[in-house]
């Protein structure tokens, strides 16, 4: 079927080379063990770390998007690669206190791990029948066939994310962050960053709050050392988060969940804002995710 051939379907999956988590099939072909580190998150911390030539065993674990209900089911699943005393960076992000809605997409692109794991038990069959009959995608799926058999295919990945610069000017920055912005307001129901939560989201917070201390207790009763790792945004991004905004839906967040473990608070540090770190107000480019990387891993005194 060309769906299947497209680069459209082939980019919904994540670890399709087998080489991101240490599966069963990556413990054949690889003879590392005891690594150093691995990172929890979404797309911010995609996005944040190279690893390449640090000099250490790390892996990064982190997708976009990603909960925190995929984080745990992916430790949970594959923690044993960590040495004793191996650190486990938890990505928190200005939502990640709140609940995301798991849709098909969020479950299929798991299907190609060595391990159902990731995938929440209620969507598994149902990203199974997208698998099988990738025309239940609809539309996109129809258009990346169409667009396969006329040999006219669209990149799936952009070139900006490898750049060492940021290709925006000051006014896409600014367009860029308020549509980031307002996504959020949007998808969490809220009106002003600076406004209480609202009672939705003070649900959503509860169920939050107790995955997250099962994440850290998980960690520590195996002798790994959870880190919260608040990343950096662009000076233009970082405007909209007013202390207000910050202290409601990280700090109070982190204080509520009544484990005290280091916490590395990056959101603040100037020289990180710098835009020309970043392939657009959010995420790093590549020379900006190589400057944070050893800036981390020196916090963190894995460097010599």
């Amino acid at each position: 079927m060309p769906i299947r051939k497209s680069k459209w379907f082939n980019s919904l999956f994540v670890d399709a080379d087998g080489e991101t988590y240490p599966s069963n099939d990556w413990y054949r072909r690889h003879e590392e063990r005891n690594f150093d580190l691995v990172v929890l998150g979404s797309a911010s911390a995609r996005w944040a770390f190279d690893f390449r030539d640090c000099g250490l065993k790390c892996m990064n674990w982190a997708q976009a998007p990603q909960t925190l209900v995929e984080d745990y089911r992916l430790l949970r699943n594959f923690h044993s690669i960590l040495r004793s005393g191996g650190y486990v960076i938890i990505t928190v992000m200005p939502f990640t206190s709140l609940n995301k809605q798991t849709g098909i997409y969020d479950a299929f692109k798991y299907l190609k791990i060595n391990s159902q794991e990731p995938i929440e038990p209620h969507l598994y069959e149902e990203a199974c029948r997208y698998f099988h009959n990738p025309l239940l995608f609809g539309r996109p799926a129809i258009s990346a066939g169409i667009r396969y058999l006329l040999r006219r295919e669209w990149p799936t990945d952009t070139p900006e994310v490898w750049a060492d610069t940021n290709p925006m000017d000051e006014d896409q920055l600014k367009r860029d962050a308020l549509h980031f912005v307002n996504g959020w307001k949007a998808q969490f129901g809220i009106a002003s960053f600076d406004d209480d939560l609202t009672t939705s989201n003070v649900e959503a917070r509860r169920f939050r709050v107790e995955l997250m201390q099962t994440i850290i207790d998980f960690c520590l009763e195996r002798d790994y050392q959870p880190v919260w790792l608040i990343p950096p945004v662009t000076a233009c991004l970082a405007g909209h988060f007013t202390p207000r905004f910050q202290e409601t839906y990280i700090y109070s967040f982190l204080k509520e969940v009544q484990r005290h473990i280091p916490l590395l608070d990056y959101s603040k540090v100037a020289e990180l804002q710098d835009k020309d770190l970043y392939f657009n107000s959010i995420f790093l480019n590549q020379r900006g995710r190589k400057m944070f990387t050893q800036q981390v891993l020196s916090d963190l005194q894995l460097l010599h």
